[in-house]
């Protein structure tokens, strides 16, 4: 089989891979698990554009998925007491709760199919998964040098 070829089975596989955990839980989005989980693990408040940055994405973006956590009840945006025209973002205990309980779905399914594996390939498997993880590092790293050079 041709690198090329495998680079399209693996393609293939990961976003069948991804949809799988991901369609258990699809009350909420994959980015908006991220910015609750982002928001959880900082244990801080924040603003868009902090979002913006960390995630890479366009403020258009996160203003989107903002509105859509604000619906649901999971995030407060509020002024700043110092600068009104500054907004904070804040999680609040329903979205913690959430965040939480989605993060403990997705840790039992993980939990589920490393099982089904048994020890040796679920071992195999963080073991490449960890070496490809630090190949992108190392791209992403050299991307950012050049970029600041």
């Amino acid at each position: 089989m041709k690198t090329s070829e495998m680079a399209e089975e693996l393609f293939y596989l990961l976003g069948k891979f991804q949809r799988g955990p991901v369609q258990r839980i699809q009350d909420v989005t994959r980015g908006e698990i991220a910015m609750l989980g982002s928001l959880i693990i900082e244990g801080r408040d924040t603003t868009p554009t902090e979002l913006s940055e960390r995630f890479r994405l366009s403020t258009a973006r996160v203003a989107n998925t903002l509105n859509s956590l604000e619906k649901k009840g999971y995030i407060q945006r509020l002024h700043d007491t110092k600068d009104r025209r500054k907004v904070i973002v804040r999680i609040t205990d329903t979205g913690r709760e959430v965040a939480e309980r989605k993060h403990g779905e997705a840790i039992q399914h993980m939990t589920d199919l490393l099982s089904d594996l048994g020890p040796e390939d679920a071992y195999d498997l963080l073991r490449i998964i960890r070496k490809v993880n630090g190949l992108i590092e190392n791209v992403e790293k050299n991307a950012d040098d050049t970029e600041n050079k």
